[in-house]
């Protein structure tokens, strides 16, 4: 009688086959998986970020993705290829421009964001939105300005000191920009200084500008001339509580607290304090963290390091 062959031994080569098999099933299984969890959420977020932010404003307009994580932008209408290898993961659109920043193999351009179309190619290290029809871009290590054109308006002369997008923006003719020392000015839309870079930090307004050197503010208009040469951040008064024991008519005995005022006030300045008193003199400089009122004649300030603690009479000098 002859074997059953159903129990057979398989061959090496059809063992050999199986192996592959499940080797190239799971390696496919595996990829999906990257696929499905690593990649197409990037996708999803990208694209979400295109449409939900406005960075197309043509309901026309359509972004492609291509293999390489790049967008081509098309007109679903005429059909026509507007823009090609576009990064929009690293697309900025201004706010009150049609024209937004876009990035493409590593440079930075500009694009209309109703057209789709390239308006100033990408040729830039970095660059900033535009504002009332300029934009800053950097070349070379130095920031510059463009026109809607292309045309450099304002030479390539401002360091760029790790800036962040919200910079470089004009406001009211104005745009704050820093010299090689770091030090802040103002310039108008030539380019010129109107405010000279002196500063260390500097706040433009409509009519004039909040500028601060070593801790202190002042107020000055655009052609430099100081309106005000000590601009507080905050002032409030100095009161210290009393108990006050009260008697009513039938014997009985009840207390309150009382806030005195003591006719001296914490001036606040750059995150500093000092004691002024009631004609507006400063009694210290801004040297404290903070000063409480102890009574009418002793102040508890505290020092920066939040931990040290001194003594002043109502003077605002150190008690010994």
């Amino acid at each position: 009688m002859k074997p059953n062959n159903f129990f057979k031994k398989p061959s090496r080569s059809i063992v050999r086959r199986i192996l592959i098999f499940t080797v190239i099933a799971f390696t496919i299984s595996v990829f999906t998986i990257y696929l499905c969890t690593s990649l197409s959420p990037r996708k999803k977020e990208c694209k979400d970020r295109i449409y939900e932010n406005g960075l197309l404003l043509n309901d026309n307009l359509v972004a492609i993705e291509q293999k390489d994580n790049t967008y081509t932008i098309k007109n679903s209408i005429t059909g026509e290829i507007t823009s090609e290898n576009i990064q929009f993961d690293w697309t900025q659109l201004s706010p009150n421009d049609s024209l937004g920043v876009f990035c493409s193999n590593g440079k930075r351009g500009y694009y209309n964001s109703y057209t789709g179309k390239i308006a100033i190619p990408a040729q830039y290290r970095r660059a900033w939105v535009f504002s009332e029809g300029l934009a800053g871009v950097q070349k070379d290590g130095k920031i510059g300005f463009l026109d809607s054109r292309g045309n450099v308006v304002i030479d390539f002369r401002f360091p760029y000191h790790g800036n962040p997008l919200s910079e470089f923006i004009f406001k009211n003719g104005h745009c704050i920009v820093a010299d090689t020392l770091g030090m802040c000015g103002v310039i108008n839309r030539k380019g010129q200084w109107i405010i000279k870079p002196e500063y260390d930090d500097i706040e433009t307004f409509k009519e004039y500008a909040i500028v601060r050197k070593s801790g202190l503010r002042m107020q000055v208009d655009y052609n430099g001339k100081v309106l005000n040469a000590f601009i507080l951040d905050d002032l409030n008064e100095l009161t210290y509580t009393k108990q006050e024991r009260i008697t009513n008519k039938d014997g009985d005995v009840s207390y309150i607290n009382r806030e005195i005022p003591t006719d001296r006030f914490a001036y606040h300045v750059g995150g500093r304090c000092g004691l002024m008193d009631n004609n507006c003199q400063r009694l210290t400089e801004p040297l404290y963290a903070n000063i409480e009122a102890i009574n009418g004649n002793m102040f508890r300030a505290t020092l920066p390091d939040y931990t040290s603690i001194v003594i002043l009479n109502n003077k605002g000098q150190l008690i010994q």
